[in-house]
């Protein structure tokens, strides 16, 4: 009777604490560190581990890292063959090698395993073991459907968001690393990639990241035919084309050097390639929507259109008039994260306010244009380079000083932002520019110098 109380409170003790384990777990993680502390408090177990069938129910993934393919070894093997036992045998536990196994449930079916390794007492255990797989099991379960909702719910605000970007956005050069980010942010333990297809040619340049690491990418984007999906690298490399008005339009890539995609990954994917084809076809229309308009949506100066017709006009008027005209190019530092650390719409909010920064330094007569994305183009008639050098400072001083706020957006912990501007000065010289367009690619030019060495600066462009 004595041994039958002792072995009750040892069960109520340790199913307690299990309780509180299961009930506080959030992550696989911290579920398998719970359970490895009240083993190692009440038994001389060295180690826990927990495998779960992935879905294809081939094989066994590490339940805490599930993006890893296990080696092909003796010890996955042995781990192999347990599963297969329990499958087959519907037995309750194994004893192999000083290692104490036993199946995980759901539904009915078994799917997976959990490992107990050490100096293991098994009457000890076995006296609870029924109960103790029960709870373990459906602690699993919990965290799997914690996530499935978990991803769902990421998975239509992701959908949200991507189409959501034409709100205020048009230009593809801009809205097309935006979606990358916003699907490698859903994506995680995959490389995303995004390119635009050449409109004459079967070819494609890589829009966002910088860098593609896939060795025979374009190999693999030569082949896209149709809406279909390719995989390659035996599912490491997915293919997923951008379509709009029924031709192919880009492509947008998913990536990873461990593991394939699992086919919830591969129709999250579909769906979110489908929206953004949508938005991408969007954009072209708005584009050609606002080539006979003469503003920027977002921010209300002149758009790009309207920024080279001001230019040939000005440069005419210059030529004609015989008096100096400058440009300004000018983007914001680190843009990118902006957007990245406190959302798009803080990023919208920043350009808004750049913008009016701008407009509100120049005179009437002045000309300032969004030029796309970050960056602005501003020409300066009758103004000689040292007149535009003082502009320049003085828009990079008073967007400096610019407190952006943001509390309707509700960012936690964050009422206001500030960020600032690099910018680049030229001068029209008409005996050295032979086409409108160099007056500000001279001005461009010394934008770069001004981020290369430093933002946050003006640099003038000397001929």
């Amino acid at each position: 009777m004595q041994d039958e109380n002792t072995n009750f409170n040892l069960l109520y003790k340790i199913m307690y604490e299990l309780t509180v384990v299961f009930e506080t777990s959030k992550t696989p993680n911290e579920l398998l560190l719970g359970l490895k502390q009240v083993f190692k408090r009440f038994f001389e177990v060295s180690d826990i581990e927990i495998f779960s069938v992935d879905d294809s129910l081939i094989s066994l993934k590490n339940f805490v890292k599930p993006w890893e393919v296990l080696p092909v070894n003796e010890k996955t093997n042995a781990l192999t063959s347990v599963f297969h036992e329990f499958k087959n045998n519907n037995i309750s536990y194994l004893e192999k090698d000083s290692n104490l196994y036993f199946p995980l449930y759901a539904q009915g079916k078994i799917t997976g395993v959990v490992k107990i390794s050490g100096n293991i007492q098994l009457k000890n255990i076995l006296d609870f073991l029924p109960l103790l797989i029960r709870q373990i099991s459906l602690a699993v379960v919990h965290l799997r459907y914690f996530e499935t909702v978990t991803n769902s719910a990421k998975f239509y605000e992701t959908i949200r968001n991507i189409a959501k970007i034409t709100e205020t956005q048009y230009d593809l050069s801009y809205i097309l690393p935006i979606m990358g980010e916003i699907i490698d942010g859903f994506i995680k333990e995959h490389l995303i990639y995004v390119f635009i297809k050449s409109a004459n040619r079967n070819e494609y340049k890589l829009i966002w990241p910088a860098k593609c690491s896939i060795i025979n990418i374009k190999e693999y984007l030569s082949k896209i035919k149709n809406s279909n999906y390719l995989v390659f690298d035996e599912g490491k490399t997915c293919i997923f084309p951008l379509i709009t008005k029924g031709k192919i339009s880009g492509a947008v890539v998913a990536y990873n050097t461990l593991d394939s995609l699992n086919e919830n990954e591969i129709k999250y994917m579909q769906q979110l390639t489908l929206q953004a084809s949508i938005t991408v076809d969007k954009a072209k229309e708005y584009m050609k929507t606002l080539e006979n308009a003469t503003l920027d949506a977002l921010t209300g100066l002149n758009n790009r259109h309207m920024f080279y017709q001001r230019l040939n006009e000005s440069i005419s008027n210059a030529k004609r008039q015989k008096t100096n005209l400058c440009c300004i190019m000018t983007d914001i530092d680190f843009f990118k994260s902006v957007n990245d650390t406190y959302g798009h719409a803080a990023g919208d909010l920043t350009l808004k306010t750049v913008a009016k920064t701008i407009k509100k330094e120049l005179r009437e007569y002045d000309i300032a244009s969004r030029y796309g994305g970050e960056e602005f183009a501003i020409l300066l008639p009758n103004t000689s380079l040292d007149e535009a050098k003082l502009v320049a400072k003085r828009l990079r001083k008073q967007v400096e000083k610019k407190k952006i706020n943001v509390e309707e957006l509700n960012i936690e912990g964050v009422k206001e932002i500030s960020v600032t501007i690099s910018v680049g000065v030229s001068l029209y010289n008409s005996s050295t520019m032979k086409d409108a367009s160099e007056l500000y690619k001279t001005a461009d030019k010394a934008l770069y110098i001004a981020k290369e060495s430093g933002r946050n600066k003006v640099i003038v462009y000397e001929n």
